[in-house]
């Protein structure tokens, strides 16, 4: 654990313009109309976005509804209503 000491002994540089990197991922939920789909190769990425359409629907559209499917070759999923 860093004491106040520890902290004010080092130089803290500002910088400006620094960008801000982009870790987070975007679907395109707003876009989709019922029997719309989109690919996801495993199923880490699959339940993420799954976690994802349900924060979309409480946030943004209550009455729409998302299913997830595994297809043979990976995840894939649907807007249903």
């Amino acid at each position: 654990m860093r004491t106040m000491d520890t902290l004010e002994a080092q130089e803290i540089h500002i910088e400006s313009n620094v960008q801000f990197p982009a870790d987070r991922v975007t679907y395109p939920f707003g876009e989709m109309e019922p029997g719309d789909s989109f690919f996801l190769p495993d199923q880490r990425r699959a339940n993420a976005a799954r976690v994802a359409s349900i924060r979309y629907m409480q946030n943004h559209k209550p009455e729409w509804v998302f299913k997830l499917r595994r297809v043979s070759e990976g995840w894939r999923l649907w807007r249903v209503s």
